[in-house]
């Protein structure tokens, strides 16, 4: 997969794609082709051609030849590249001008872990480790290539090392670098906010800068770290696609740039906004990696590749394609008033609708009655749960269910034990009064005290051996970063070293309980990544839980994550979010493709709803096995329809969902063209037995159900009148 040329020209090249680079007579790493896979990748010719350019400054005296139009590996600042630079920081002499030079490479049959953060799992690859240096001032840079067989992605990660005798100050320390050539592209991102996340958008590549990021200490609901450039027209089915997203949980950015040559660069990593890391002399620092994805078919085509990955080199290998337990969250039914004797009952309900797992939400632990108190504590009520939470879980395990428990550990309230005792563990800065977010305050992960404190508590509850699940929720961003453990002069480390502190926290839980079901959650989507994923098998997508609302954010999300990820529930109608009153049928349809199912409803709402939900919650057991492991696509969106198409792994069953949101009269009949069947093979529709051919299904569609605002014809498929409607298709694979 990993070939050298005697002149140092380097080919990464599978099935998928071929990326090249070259070093130049000057000794620069100089990007050649990132795109389809090539017979003869060591002999492409480059797009780059040297030439005058007036008024440009020549890279150390060199004639025709500047870095300003040269399409580099690893761009740094100071020597004839005014574009914004992968590398920038205060060297010894106190000036920023670094300049790093080819000194050797290495090719290796796997690839390792990163020591602190959490990386891509190896195994049927190579790596290619490409050594740069100053040698002015001894940096030492390591690009870390990563091409896997089976796999369309290329990991990218940079590695530094202080070699010199004084202090290297880093200031940009981007995990990736990738040139294109001038072409006319698009930008596509995701944006949004609490209840509202991954919005898409696709714009026209500006002249300039385009930069998604975050300063908020999380990944973020405002800007997802994920980015693809298009090029212009692209659809689902045609048009190549350069994705990029990150292995990073924390502050991040991703900088597109079109220069003055019509280039665009590509730069992904931790946010350089107050990031300052002292690299003293001997030490290393890694960046976090980055992934890179080409598809020459289309966001579809791209869509795939990353679910594939995601499934395979970074969640969870305990989960790969498990099931996920049905559930009842005691949240809509009890808030903070939980007790012993409520989560019992509850539990009964849970059993006699027919779910699998019972979660005890928030308000479980000592003097939690509201949500200003008690954050950080983590002890049960000794009033509200005289037994223990053990207890409780083997009771409820007793019943037949699964039990899981919610946590929100990075945080901590003023009114606590835990703040009382040490109000120095706190995210802080001198002299200023702490920001509070939903009333809480953030523990400082930076510290080694700070996570060995809950692990001990978790491991406290985890230990009975009677927990299945745990909902890990974070539910406010960083404000007053600063922390009492670190030195004045490394106080903008704090953001990335809380990082390494949360990952360290997750790796040892993880490790000790592999078989709990971690799910992430940040008020809904505010930290959805495959930092997390990498330890926690799904997301709870987003607090969201109108069906309308959710379409939006399930369609967004479905570009990177595969629905084996994801989380969803039926919630309350009306909606708490946006007051929307919505049916149980399309409130769970909303979620059906995803992984994770289940409810949080008030008792009332169990009551009269018994029936339905039981055969919902039915459908959703005997589905769950197929919500892994498949092939997700969308089919049609717009902005009063959606239809989407979900393939079991074995490719034996089809199911397609389709909603319409408006009602209006007078409509026009529609068909979903469905994608990736088997032309050849017969599909028979489970409602009434009805056998479809797989080309006629791809290429003239199955009618979609008519929405109906009048009299219909009994032989006429439609959909009850009025606004938010939804019907499912489940198709058996015949032959």
């Amino acid at each position: 997969m990993i070939t050298v040329s005697e002149d140092n020209v380097f080919s990464l090249t599978n099935k998928y794609f071929s990326y090249v680079f070259r070093v130049s007579p000057e000794g620069i790493p100089e990007h050649i082709h990132y795109g389809g896979a090539l017979r003869d990748p060591l002999n492409v010719t480059a797009h780059h051609l040297r030439t005058q350019r007036e008024v440009a400054s020549t890279f150390q005296g060199g004639k025709f030849f500047s870095l300003s139009d040269t399409p580099q590996e690893y761009p740094s600042f100071g020597t004839s590249d005014y574009r914004f630079p992968a590398l920038h920081g205060r060297n010894s002499d106190g000036n920023t001008v670094f300049s790093l030079h080819y000194k050797k490479h290495k090719i290796t049959k796997e690839k390792k872990p990163l020591k602190d953060l959490p990386s891509t799992r190896g195994g049927a690859c190579e790596t290619l480790i490409v050594t740069l240096v100053d040698p002015l001032h001894k940096l030492e840079v390591e690009l870390h290539y990563t091409i896997y067989e089976e796999f369309g992605v290329l990991v990218r990660s940079a590695k530094f090392r202080n070699k010199s005798e004084t202090e290297i100050q880093l200031q940009h320390a981007f995990s990736t670098a990738l040139d294109l050539p001038a072409s006319d592209y698009e930008i596509m991102h995701f944006h949004g906010t609490w209840s509202r996340e991954f919005n898409e958008e696709r714009i026209d590549v500006p002249k300039g800068r385009f930069v998604v990021d975050s300063a908020r200490g999380t990944s973020s609901a405002a800007h997802a770290p994920f980015v693809a450039i298009l090029e212009k027209g692209s659809t689902e089915d045609a048009g190549r696609v350069y994705a990029t997203t990150l292995v990073y949980s924390g502050n991040f950015a991703i900088n597109i740039e079109k220069g003055e040559f019509e280039d665009v660069r590509v730069l992904a990593g931790i946010n350089p906004f107050n990031f300052h890391w002292r690299l003293k002399p001997g030490k290393k620092f890694c960046t976090p990696e980055a992934l890179h994805v080409y598809s020459d078919t289309g966001l579809r085509g791209m869509s795939r590749i990353w679910h594939d990955f995601i499934r395979e080199k970074i969640s969870p290998p305990n989960f790969k394609n498990k099931a996920r337990p049905t559930y009842l969250n005691t949240w809509e039914a009890a808030y903070f008033d939980v007790n012993e004797d409520k989560v019992l009952a509850l539990a009964d309900k849970a059993k006699n609708v027919g779910v699998d797992m019972l979660v005890l939400d928030d308000g479980w632990f000592e003097g939690r009655k509201d949500d200003t108190s008690s954050l950080g504590d983590w002890v049960a009520d000794t009033e509200r749960f005289p037994n223990g939470i053990p207890w409780l879980a083997g009771k409820v395990k007793a019943k037949g269910l699964k039990f899981g428990i919610w946590f929100e550990p990075e945080m901590v309230n003023p009114k606590s034990m835990l703040f009382e005792k040490h109000p120095d563990w706190i995210l802080h800065v001198p002299g200023r009064e702490p920001s509070l977010g939903r009333n809480q305050l953030t523990l400082d992960l930076s510290r080694k005290e700070v996570t060995d404190y809950l692990f001990r508590k978790i491991d406290a509850i985890l230990s009975c051996g009677d927990i299945d699940y745990v909902k890990w929720d974070m539910n406010r961003n960083m404000t007053e970063v600063g922390s009492a453990g670190l030195s004045r002069n490394r106080q903008r480390e704090v953001s990335h070293r809380y990082m390494i502190g949360l990952y360290r926290l997750l790796r040892k839980l993880t490790q000790k309980y592999p078989n709990v079901l971690f799910e992430n959650c940040a008020s809904g989507g505010n930290r959805f990544d495959l930092g997390m994923l990498s330890f926690m098998p799904q997301t709870w997508t987003s607090d969201m839980c109108d069906p309308v609302g959710r379409l939006d954010i399930v369609n967004g999300a479905s570009y990177l994550f595969p629905l084996d990820v994801m989380a969803a529930y039926v919630g309350p109608s009306p909606n708490h979010q946006n007051g929307r009153v919505s049916s149980i049928q399309t409130r769970f349809m909303a979620g059906v493709f995803c992984a994770a199912r289940g409810m949080s409803l008030n008792e009332t709402d169990l009551a009269d709803n018994h029936n339905e939900l039981k055969s919902l919650m039915a459908f959703a057991k005997e589905s769950a096995d197929d919500m892994v492991g498949g092939r997700f696509d969308r089919v049609i969106k717009n902005q009063n329809e959606v239809c989407w198409q979900y393939t079991t792994r074995d490719s034996s069953k089809v199911y397609l969902a389709y909603f319409h949101i408006l009602s209006a009269p007078n409509l026009p009949f529609r068909r979903a063209h469905m994608v990736g069947l088997d032309p050849n093979a017969i599909y028979v529709l489970e409602e009434d037995g009805a056998s479809y051919q797989g080309d006629a299904l791809m290429q003239n569609g199955m009618p979609m159900p008519y929405v109906a605002t009048g009299q219909v014809r009994d032989d006429v498929r439609y959909m009850s009148k009025g606004d938010f409607s939804s019907y499912l298709f489940v198709f058996e694979k015949a032959g």
